[in-house]
């Protein structure tokens, strides 16, 4: 039997800022300050090394079980507090967080246990955590450990990978509102690039991306938009099997994540409209739209196109001539993800017809190769 919680809470950041004193009980700050574990409210607590996002972030935290006897008969509050400061460095200012778990009642019996997990953001680095949970009754679990974060030499110098040091919230809303960017203008070296965001799964049987596989093109497109030099953006999603044209924004300077968040909550999975399925040729037509749209002038040709997502597979054959060279941009890059390349590796027909006019594939299976490609996409930008 598991424990019954309510719904897990946001983690809230301490106000560390100067002249605003942190408020929390004298015991709590001796447990962080100790070395020993406590258990006198039993739980086990696995920390979770640092994990490198497709945002170029790295997520680290915690999983923490608790056994239902150790809970009081009424419910319980469990609180946690929890202290990460880096190693080394000239900047070791500390952040804490703070996490509440409600637990009703009715946990307190059939001796299950309940699994609650934290998340924090950092850069690269190495930190020190010094974690505490107590209950209404004062009892408390303490652990502490450290994490280290390595990031590879190739995405060091990209603008969506975190200073060494940093530390944050962890945000778990795929959608977020990203940080404002200063960004280059057409006069000063900005480039247009036009992405097309393909949100179908490469098995035909499957109506939708799993909420994980969404995460990751999202932390693709979130590591894009961070980059300066990329001064006007086209954004093209679709979903190339239901021939779905999901949202759509030619020359804006910036992405509205939360507005391409709700196109794709809104546009149901595995529905193709009749005409089009009447259509021996519509995938085919449907695909070579999205193409000639991507690759418009406007509001100015685009600098670069590039392809996200997983590869469509080759029963939608798209016409090579169609897509002449002279109509294309410079810098043709395909990021093309999957989880396990091996069980797909022919050519997909986006690939097909562009590929004869200079598309360069980068497989994508997990972050590090994405940063690595990342990186050499910028790279092959004139004046890189």
């Amino acid at each position: 039997m598991a424990l019954v919680a309510a719904s897990l809470p946001a983690q809230h950041l301490f106000d560390t800022a100067p002249g605003r004193a942190l408020r929390f009980q004298p015991s709590d700050r001796a447990v962080l300050a100790g070395d020993q574990d406590r258990k006198d409210l039993p739980c086990r607590v696995t920390p979770q090394q640092p994990h490198l996002g497709f945002d170029l972030k790295f997520t680290a935290g915690y999983v923490v079980q608790v056994q239902a006897d150790s809970v009081a008969a009424g419910g319980d509050d469990l609180r946690v507090l929890f202290r990460v400061r880096p190693v080394s460095g000239p900047d070791r200012k500390p952040a804490f967080f703070r996490q509440t778990f409600p637990v009703g009642a009715a946990s307190a019996e059939g001796g299950g246990r309940a699994t609650f997990p934290g998340r924090f953001v950092v850069g690269p680095g190495q930190y020190e955590i010094d974690w505490l949970m107590r209950n209404r009754a004062g009892q408390v679990c303490s652990a502490h450990w450290t994490a280290t974060a390595r990031l590879p030499p190739a995405v060091a110098g990209l603008a969506a990978a975190a200073p060494p040091n940093h530390i944050a919230p962890f945000s778990e809303s795929t959608f977020a509102e990203a940080p404002p960017v200063a960004r280059a203008s057409d006069r000063n070296g900005g480039l247009h690039i036009s992405l097309l965001l393909n949100l179908a799964p490469l098995e035909r049987d499957r109506f939708r991306l799993s909420g994980h596989e969404v995460e990751c093109i999202v932390g693709m497109l979130r590591s894009l938009h961070a980059e300066p030099r990329l001064g006007l953006f086209s954004l093209i999603a679709f979903n190339a099997y239901d021939r779905q044209l999901v949202y759509e924004v030619r020359g804006q300077p910036r992405l509205d994540f939360q507005s391409l968040g709700d196109a794709i909550e809104e546009t149901p999975g595995g529905v193709v409209e009749f005409d089009q399925l009447a259509d021996p040729d519509g995938e085919q037509r449907f695909l070579e739209d999205v193409l000639t749209r991507a690759l418009s002038a406007e509001p100015r040709a685009p600098d670069a196109l590039v392809v996200i997502g997983q590869k469509v597979d080759r029963e939608a054959r798209l016409d090579e001539g169609q897509f002449r060279p002279s109509a294309h941009p410079a810098v043709l890059h395909q990021f093309a993800f999957h989880r396990n390349p091996q069980s797909y590796p022919w050519t997909g027909a986006i690939e097909a017809a562009l590929r004869p006019h200079g598309l360069v594939v980068s497989t994508i299976s997990k972050a590090q190769d994405f940063g690595r490609a990342l990186a050499r996409l910028l790279s092959g930008f004139p004046g890189s």
